[in-house]
């Protein structure tokens, strides 16, 4: 996975078809934080993880999706702990901007245009720096 190529591939097709914005999907544990398996999270940060994710939420052409298997109640602590360092998602689990089309079916998976998630491939100790990389030519 090219991170950094995955972002230009997605903003260039943004601007060649017109879209207002892409939607980006991101994942908590091994991507933007360290996975802490004790009962308190410790929010440690991957390098550039939170500048990177402050830079999609203040670009009005991004919508950030946090995308997470963790229980609700657990997900609102994540999301607070993130809106007080600067970093706000539009949805979690779920785009509801996106419906159905006639090629396509999203009610059962979300429809997005990046995704950023160790299980993907992602390498967080270093495809943050990717993303601002890629951010910044847009």
């Amino acid at each position: 996975m090219d991170i950094g190529k995955s972002f230009k591939a997605a903003l260039t097709r943004k601007i060649q078809r017109n879209w207002e914005k892409i939607y980006v999907i991101v994942d908590i544990h091994d991507t933007i934080i360290h996975a802490s398996y004790e009962n308190v999270e410790t929010f440690r940060y991957f390098p550039s993880a939170r500048e990177a994710l402050q830079l999609m939420t203040n670009r009005e052409d991004i919508c950030l999706i946090l995308w997470s298997s963790t229980y609700r109640d657990k997900l609102e602590m994540y999301v607070r702990h993130f809106a007080g360092d600067g970093i706000h998602f539009d949805f979690v689990n779920e785009n509801p901007e996106v419906g159905n089309t006639a090629l396509s079916d999203f009610e059962a998976k979300l429809y997005y245009n990046v995704g950023i998630d160790d299980k993907f491939g992602f390498e967080p100790e270093t495809d943050w720096q990717k993303v601002i990389e890629a951010l910044s030519l847009f």
